[in-house]
Order: C-alpha cells, then structure tokens, then sequence
C-alpha cells in the first residue's frame, strides 16, 4: 500500500514563519513537521510514498530527497494551482496506478493514532473510504462527520456553523479505487475549489460505504504558530533517549529527558531542564537557563544568562545577554540583543519572529506580537500586537 502526503499548502495561518519556507517544514522537537509525518507512515509499515508539492517544492525536495536516508521510497508529483485538497489528491493518481487502496494524509497533520489498526478497520469493514475522526468540543472549525451505528458515515460538512456531531475529521484517509470517479464528477465549492470532503460526500450519496474510525489519540492541526509551540510540547515530552554528543563544561546542571548535538558546547553555569532538543554546533554561554519544552536548531549561539522556557529558536540565531524569552517561536538567522523579552500571558504566545531579524538591546514585546522577515527593531520600545509585522 502507498500513502500520499498531501504538502502543497501555502501556510498562511503560520505566517510570519511560512514567508520563507512551507509551512510542513516548520521545525517540531528537532525534526520538520513532515518528517515526523514519514516517520508515522513508516511505523505504519508504509514506506512507498507520494508527497504532493507546491511551489516550494525544493524545500521539500532537497531535504527528503528519493526517502532512502529516511528508510521509505519518496516520489514527488506538484499541484500546479491550488484548487483544493481533491485536486491535489488527483495529481498523485498517475503514481498510484495498481494500488487498489492508498493512505491520504495532510502534511501539516501530526498524528499518535495507530495506523496499522486503522488499516486493519478498513479492510474489516470493506469500506471504500475511512476517515480517521476525533471528538472536539467545538467542531465548527473543521470538517464534521456525521455517523451512524457502527460507524458508517452519513453526511460530511465543511466547517459548519451548526455542527451535526462533534467529530472531526483528523486528516487522515484510507481510499479505494472509487474515489477516483467521484472526484472527476466533483465541481468546484464556493471557494472555487475541488473540495475534498465533497468527494467523499459524493462516495457516502452513491451508496459507497465509508466509515470513520475513532481515535482517542492526541493529533494536532498545526495551522498556526500556538499550535506548533503545542505540538513541539507534545512531541518533547515523548523523548525517551538521553544523550551529549557535544561538549559540557564542569558545573552544568542538566536534568530530564536532553538532546544535546554534535559539536555543541554546553558552558559552565548553564541550567538544562528537559525536556530540551539541541541541535548541532550550538553553543549555551554561562547561566543561561533552558527548558522545559525547548526545541533548539542548529548553530544557535545563547550568550550569557539567557533564560528560554516553551520555545522554538530556529538555526543559526544569536541571543545575546540576559534575554527573557518564553512561549516563542523565532526564526532562523536572527539576531536578539541583549535584555529582550517576550513572555507568553497563558492565552496566547509571547512572540513570533520571521528569518533574517534584527531586535536591538532592551525591547520589550506585548504577549500576541508578530514581526515578518528581516524586521528590524533597534530602538528601546514597547512592541504590542497591534504593531505587527504581517
């Protein structure tokens, strides 16, 4: 069985991050977001995959390459315009020709479900179509399934104002060949798309049997920046192995699950409270207090008494003296001056900061603030969230 990796989106709810880079990219506990996806796949025993790009593709292209260093096949088919989710599901039909069935998942979709046992549902029930759903306490920002005894789907609604269940649709499909014909009858939603959940509407009106299968299981739509501080949580607090490749200096208090990388020097004074993912080449000057829940790219530099909790600071950064940075996503190859701080308020994150920014000694950031790519702030002043950069 193959699995399609539906990657073409632009990312514009993750935005100021996704100026730069596609959104299934975007780093979770060290690894990009669509990496943790092959890896779902393959514990699925799936390792022949088609990821659909945009695009960006290169991004993708180059880091995945044929999917040998990651243990799975990858092919690459691109959706030349972004007309919905069936359409690009439909790029990828030339490559599944003699599959009689293929796992479809969204690549911006983080997933603890166990695949093999969805699989297993599927061929149970000889459904023409599964979809993995979960229970929301608010529905109505994503796709609704409505069921009936045994599971067996009934209707489908996109984003409905008056839900008619609480299931929604988690991302994650098992298709047959039938599939095929519906999405060739579809035509477009009011958004000018092939719609999808309208395709497998179609199956359910043509008397197809499709099925939802529950999972209990955390999963995670991550469609803005909130939901990649929590996703990073989530996949951090699931680090088992503990290891230093780099350097720590004597009086270095390290505690918890930590991932330290290759040629990286952790200084004397430094406080690690795991759970904490380090990249390679970094370097964690005197004092400074890390974690939990941080996730570190590579050749970020920390210099002195740096204190980061529930953050994302992408590669190749720079923090100088006693910056204060919590509940934060920043980009790669910033520069933070000495003093600055950003704290989250409970309800939503401290700041987000796109690549290739410069914020000068001293700024202070209102909970909510974003800054595109290659900001620069530099004077001693209050940075609030209406004041940003988008």
């Amino acid at each position: 069985m193959k699995a399609v990796v539906l990657a073409a989106g632009k990312g514009t709810r993750m935005r100021p991050l996704t100026f730069t880079r596609p959104k299934h990219m975007l780093p979770v506990a060290g690894k990009p977001i669509l990496e943790h996806i092959i890896n779902f796949l393959r514990v699925g025993k799936i390792k022949d995959i088609v990821i659909v790009v945009g695009s960006e593709n290169e991004f993708i292209m180059d880091y995945f390459g044929d999917g040998s260093r990651f243990d799975v096949n990858i092919d690459y088919v691109e959706q030349r315009k972004p007309l919905g989710l069936a359409h690009a599901v439909s790029a990828a039909q030339d490559l599944l020709k003699g599959e009689e069935r293929f796992v479809t998942v969204l690549g911006d979709v983080l997933l603890k479900l166990n695949l093999k046992d969805m699989i297993s549902f599927h061929l149970k029930k000889e459904a023409k179509a599964t979809i993995a759903v979960s229970e929301a306490v608010d529905p109505t920002p994503f796709g609704v399934v409505k069921v009936v005894d045994g599971f067996r789907v009934e209707k489908l609604v996109e984003k409905p104002k008056v839900p008619p269940s609480n299931l929604i649709i988690a991302g994650l499909y098992i298709f047959e060949h039938e599939l095929w014909e519906c999405i060739d009858d579809l035509k477009p939603s009011w958004r000018g798309e092939y719609e999808l959940t309208d395709a497998i509407q179609l199956m359910v009106e043509r008397g197809y049997p499709v099925y939802g299968y529950l999972t209990k299981k955390w999963w995670k739509d991550t469609g803005r920046p909130t939901d990649l501080l929590e996703a990073s949580q989530k996949f951090l607090s699931e680090l088992s192995e503990f290891y230093v490749l780099g350097e720590v200096q004597k009086n270095v208090e390290i505690r918890g699950p930590v991932q330290i990388g290759r040629d990286s020097i952790i200084y004397e004074g430094a406080r690690i409270f795991g759970p904490v993912v380090i990249g390679d080449k970094c370097e964690i000057g005197p004092g400074c207090i890390i974690g939990p829940n941080v996730d570190i790219g590579g050749d970020v530099r920390l210099i002195e008494n740096v204190t980061l909790k529930n953050a994302i600071i992408m590669s190749r950064t720079f923090i100088s003296n006693n910056a204060f940075i919590t509940d934060s996503v920043i980009g790669e190859d910033c520069k933070i001056g000495s003093g600055v701080r950003a704290v989250g308020d409970g309800k939503t994150f401290g700041v987000v900061i796109g690549d290739n920014s410069v914020i000068g000694p001293g700024i202070v950031f209102s909970p909510g603030s974003m800054l595109g790519p290659n900001s620069s702030v530099r004077l001693k002043w209050q940075v609030n969230d209406d004041d940003a950069i988008r």
